[in-house]
């Protein structure tokens, strides 16, 4: 995997590379282009993240997802799902995704 790493996930490969490894093995497979494309299950990965108020997760998440083309109105969909499903804490999160 040639994208910058999480913190945690930096010491993780420091601390146990194979373990590091299976995880990241795991991560390029969840997503990459299978019945859902890549770019839809980045945006199913953020609005988890915004529905669990991870802001620095919402964060990395938009910047994979503008990697793989996804528009602002695509995000604007996605924060105003979240907003649904989650409510106001959900949103507030979201809502890093527009910044």
């Amino acid at each position: 995997m040639e994208k910058e790493l999480p913190e945690f996930l930096e010491i993780l490969k420091e601390k146990d590379p194979q373990y590091a490894g299976n995880i990241l093995e795991n991560y390029e497979k969840n997503f990459s282009n299978g019945a859902l494309t890549a770019k839809t299950k980045t945006l199913i990965a953020l609005a988890l993240d915004a529905g669990n108020g991870d802001v620095e997760g919402v964060k990395a998440l938009t910047k994979q997802a503008k990697e793989l083309g996804v528009t602002e109105e695509e995000l604007l969909e996605v924060v105003e799902v979240v907003e649904g499903t989650s409510g106001f804490q959900g949103l507030a999160a979201a809502m890093k995704a527009l910044e």
